[in-house]
């Protein structure tokens, strides 16, 4: 059972014609999509990869609400736990030019969670994996994921932690000692570099390995990645695909990691299976339910004459 706790979000995307956007100025737009967004894309990549997955967090009792937890039932991820509070569901506009580059715009909704639910104490300790991400938009959350974890943790549970460029409207300081006591990081090269104040992404890698961390995973984005643990180290290429949309995209290798992880590939197909499930997405336009199915990322590994176990 993977749980994915936190940042359970609306994205509403519009496809522009460029940026910038000018005050008071039309400009066309070539589709909307509105569906899940932020956590849930990793849960509902690990639930098409097949594994159980249940979402912890909340929304508010409104409209955005219901996109959260109809799109998650529909892609068969457990919500019975997420908490419905009164008020609003945060929401995430995404505007992506035809280069697919994103920009974002944040609604940050409202909170009322203050302490761990008891229902989810028996699901962390139940857990084979949990997922947190570094985005956070109450310093109330940052207290849920942190208790969260260190319950994860005392149940030998593995932790996977992605930092995510952490919201600016926070301290974001919470970050490192999450990550400290992770199993997986997952981060890019700026993240790594952020979170241990390292201007190398290896030497960054291997300095969160000095923390314990058995795993470091630092996504190079179309470059592929570095993967590292305290015996090996290696570079995983990307493949050359022709990008349309690469929102997402780190999510999506995140959920392909942690069932990889669980089904104990080497690191080499590990490395494979991200980049490849990676490259599957950002040839789709969208998140939620545009997110790469495995056959989907088999295509990508059959064009490149690659094979990884995904079963």
């Amino acid at each position: 059972m993977v749980v994915v706790l936190g940042n359970l979000i609306t994205d509403v995307v519009f496809y522009i014609e460029s940026f910038p956007v000018p005050a008071q100025a039309l400009q066309g737009v070539s589709r909307v999509d509105m569906g899940p967004g932020g956590g849930c894309n990793v849960a509902i990549v690990a639930s098409r990869f097949g594994r159980m997955t249940i979402c912890l967090g909340e929304v508010g009792d409104d409209v955005f609400g219901k996109v959260v937890l109809a799109g998650l039932s529909r892609e068969g991820v457990n919500t019975d736990f997420i908490a419905v509070t009164e008020g609003q569901t945060p929401v995430a506009g995404v505007l992506v030019d035809p280069a697919s580059e994103p920009a974002y715009l944040g609604y940050p909704g409202t909170s009322q969670l203050t302490k761990t639910p008891v229902s989810w104490v028996n699901i962390l300790n139940r857990a084979e994996a949990v997922f947190v991400d570094g985005w956070i938009e109450h310093a109330t959350t940052e207290l849920l994921i942190s208790d969260a974890v260190s319950i994860a943790r005392e149940a030998r549970v593995p932790i996977f932690f992605d930092p995510g460029p952490g919201n600016p409207r926070q301290d974001n300081r919470w970050h490192r000692l999450v990550a400290q006591k992770s199993t997986v990081l997952l981060a890019n090269e700026a993240e790594v570099e952020n979170l241990t104040g390292t201007t190398d992404s290896l030497e960054a890698a291997r300095t969160v390995l000095k923390w314990g961390n058995e795993l470091v995973v630092v996504k190079r984005g179309a470059k592929g990645s570095y993967l590292l643990t305290k015996s090996e180290e290696i570079e995983s290429h990307g493949f050359p695909v022709i990008a349309r949309d690469t929102t997402g995209a780190g999510d999506s290798v995140a959920g392909a990691i942690i069932h990889g992880y669980l089904l104990g590939l080497s690191l080499v197909d590990l490395g494979l299976l991200g980049n490849a499930t990676g490259a599957a997405k950002v040839q789709k336009i969208g998140t939620g339910h545009n997110l790469p199915s495995p056959q989907g990322v088999r295509e990508v590994l059959t064009c490149f004459g690659k094979h990884v176990k995904l079963d």
